[in-house]
This record gives structure tokens, C-alpha cells and sequence, in this order.
């Protein structure tokens, strides 16, 4: 195998296995992370005879989710693929003993993957900013026994307190580590119909452009009515409650122009509420997202469904019963404008009466860009607009607004 890296991912395998503990590379987009991970990790596994590489993640549904399909092509454009490494069921075991597994760490509320993990020479963790601080926790014991066994994690920052930035460049910084910050200009390769879309965001937002493409935390907009602080501690505090929660609210905002249909899972929960999940998806088909709010009513035996019906009037409802919704659905018309709606919501998460179970990246991006004289983004805040129609039901105090059931458009 002939491999030579971009220079920026040379630290990947300049040493042997085992001579650091961790090597994590982070960044925005057009960074070639995951290829020259991929890449790196290919290399290691060919010269480490019974090698176990594994690429994690925290939560793989399958294995269409996973890098296997990127694995693959990389093997076959090293020819690599039917010489050295054979496909068996999602793994590939090479001539030497070596595998390359795809696991997903988490199943439900329990971390199942972990026992595949035990034996690890090399494990990747993929997209870590996603990962959570109980995942860190299980994982480390367990993977790092050997001599060489390394971890290695790649990441798009977010928060300055999400657990894989606190582990990785935080005040206490774990030893035998080499991480790098790598960015669009370390790479060679870097498309140009790429360069076009970066030059065109940052046109747009300076700050959010800053994020995808520079590796800067996500950014909030002067003014907004949530803080970045607020949603810190909604996650902190909601991130280990895995029961006990009363009433569950699905709220559905229909996209009215082609783009997301914000679909966010919300319950009761003490004095206040927990937001269990933001399962938006793409607006391909009414049916296609009446089914995801339909799966969403079935994994949390929800209550109620509340949809705003501004753009498709009395066929969302109707959408909605054709995909079989087993609940009761509440229909509303939205009278004023999505930041007047959200401001009383806002207010409950300044009480401390709204709690995440996890962290939302992309819902907490269009929060943060949510300000009282309007959204400062640039497509319709799809995901904070269900939470607010989801939160609202459920009725915390007193209404804090006005709307209309049943309403003519």
C-alpha cells in the first residue's frame, strides 16, 4: 500500500500504534477529515497483523450510517479490496487477522455497542461532538488495555462544553494526546464548488460561516432571547433523566417552502418540561414526514400531536391520519409571528424549567439566531418553531399566547 498524506493528517502515522494514546483532529468542513482518517486507519490495520479497527459512533441506527461505504472505496482505490481485505456481514477482515468493524455505542439508553469494543487496537471516533460525557466515561476503560491501543476522534466544534472538547482541549488536557485543528486551507483537494458555498456564507453571516467552515463554536446573534448559557444548562441539567416524565407532545411546523419539517418530542416533566428529541426531517413527501411524526408518536407513546396548519390548512390533518398518527392531533393556526410565539418559551428556560435530555445541535443554532425583532437566520427556524408549538401544549403556566384551533385561514 502506497500512502501519502496530506500534510496537515501526517501525525496520524508518522509513529507507530501505541505511541501516543490519542490523536484527534478537529475543524470545519472541506477539512478531508474523515477520508484521511479513513485513510490513516487503512494503513495501520494493513501493517498490524489481528489489528481490531473500529469506527464509533454514538448512536448508528445501521449501516448506512456508518463510514463502511467510505471504507469500502477507499480499499478498492488502494486495490486492497478482494486481495488483502474480504467483506463479511459490514466487517472487513484482512489476510493478516486484521477486522474493520462499524459499531454504534448506544441502543435505546443503554451503551450496547461497548461490549464490541473490548480487544480495540484502534478506535475511531466519528462526529464526536455528538458524543456524550456517559459514552466517555464507558468508553475509555475499555478500549485503551493494550500497548497500542489508541483513540483517535475527529469533530466539528459546537459548544465550548461539549464533553469531546472539554476532554480534548479543556484546562485539564489528557496525556500522550496530539490533536490538530485542520481546516479547508490544509487541504490540497479542497473542491472548488465548495470554496463558491463558503465565499457565499460568509456573504451572508460572518459568525455562522465562522462555525462550518473555520472549527469556531456555534455562534449566537446579539440580542437573541435564548443565551448559549441557558441551553448549557438545559442539557446539563436534563442529560441523565431517562424516566419520569408525564404528558408527551409532539410538535410538527410543515415547511411552507420545500425546506425542513420541524418534528421535536417535548414532556412534561417536574415544574417544567424535558425536550427528548428533535427527529426533523426533510420535507421529500407529506407522507414521508407524517410517517416520522407517526414513528415519534409510537417510541414515546405521546399524547398529542400539535401542528401548525399555516401552510396546508386542514390536509395536514388529514396527512397525518393517512400515516396512521395513533393520537390525538391538535391543529393551530399561527396568528403571530414565530420570535413573538417564542419569547414566553424563552422566558421558562431563563426559570430553569426546560431541560434537554441530550444536546440539539441544529435546534440550538436556529434558538440562538431567534432575537425580539425577528430570525437572523437565513431559512425558516423550522426545529425552534415545533419546540415552541410542542412546549406551549403542554400548558406550563398560564397561555402565553393566543392561538386559534380550527381556525379559517
Amino acid at each position: 500500500m502506497i500512502y501519502e498524506p496530506i500534510p496537515a493528517y501526517r501525525f496520524l502515522t508518522e509513529k507507530p500504534l501505541g505511541s501516543y494514546r490519542f490523536r484527534a483532529a478537529f475543524g470545519g468542513r472541506g477539512g478531508a477529515k474523515s477520508w484521511e482518517v479513513a485513510d490513516a486507519a487503512i494503513f495501520h490495520t494493513v501493517t498490524t497483523p489481528k489489528l481490531r479497527t473500529i469506527f464509533l459512533r454514538e448512536i448508528m441506527a445501521n449501516l448506512k450510517e456508518s463510514s463502511l461505504e467510505l471504507v469500502r472505496n477507499r480499499l478498492e482505490h488502494y486495490g486492497l479490496l478482494h486481495t488483502y481485505f474480504r467483506e463479511v456481514d459490514g466487517t472487513f477482515v484482512g489476510l493478516g487477522g486484521q477486522k474493520i468493524l462499524f459499531i454504534g455505542l448506544w441502543k435505546g439508553n443503554k451503551p450496547d455497542g461497548i461490549k464490541s469494543l473490548e480487544g480495540a487496537g484502534l478506535t475511531i471516533l466519528e462526529e464526536a461532538q455528538e458524543v456524550r460525557q456517559a459514552s466517555l466515561d464507558v468508553l475509555l476503560p475499555t478500549i485503551l488495555r493494550t500497548a497500542i491501543s489508541e483513540l483517535w476522534a475527529i469533530w466539528n466544534p459546537r459548544l465550548a462544553t461539549d464533553p469531546i472538547d472539554v476532554f480534548f482541549r479543556g484546562p485539564v488536557k489528557p496525556k500522550r494526546a496530539i490533536v490538530r485543528k485542520i481546516n479547508y486551507d490544509q487541504n490540497p483537494f479542497f473542491p472548488e464548488a465548495l470554496r463558491e458555498l463558503m465565499e457565499l456564507d460568509f456573504l451572508k453571516d460572518r459568525l455562522r460561516a465562522a462555525w462550518i467552515w473555520l472549527g469556531a463554536y456555534m455562534p449566537s446573534v446579539q440580542g437573541a432571547i435564548w443565551t448559549r448559557d441557558g441551553l448549557d444548562s438545559a442539557w446539563q441539567s436534563g442529560r441523565f433523566i431517562e424516566e419520569g416524565w408525564g404528558r408527551v407532545v409532539v410538535g410538527v411546523d410543515p415547511s411552507g417552502g420545500g425546506d425542513d419539517v420541524g418534528i421535536v418530542v417535548v414532556a412534561e416533566y417536574g415544574d417544567g418540561a424535558i425536550v427528548l428529541e428533535d427527529a426533523t426531517c426533510p420535507a421529500s413527501s407529506p407522507h414521508a414526514w407524517a410517517t416520522a411524526v407517526a414513528k415519534c408518536v409510537e417510541r414515546w407513546e405521546a399524547d398529542c400531536v400539535v401542528a401548525e396548519k399555516n401552510f396546508g390548512g386542514e390536509m395536514v390533518g388529514s396527512t397525518l391520519l393517512a400515516a396512521n398518527v395513533n393520537t390525538r392531533v391538535v391543529l393551530v393556526h399561527a396568528s403571530r409571528g414565530k420570535h413573538v410565539r417564542a419569547e414566553p418559551i424563552a422566558a421558562f428556560y431563563d426559570q430553569g424549567r426546560i431541560r434537554h435530555q441530550t444536546q440539539f445541535t441544529l435546534m440550538e443554532a436556529e434558538m440562538l439566531m431567534t432575537t425580539p425583532a425577528g430570525y437572523q437566520g437565513d431559512a425558516s427556524p423550522n426545529r425552534m418553531d415545533a419546540l415552541v408549538w410542542a412546549v406551549s401544549e403542554l400548558k406550563l403556566g398560564a397561555a402565553p399566547f393566543s392561538w386559534y384551533v380550527g381556525a379559517p385561514e
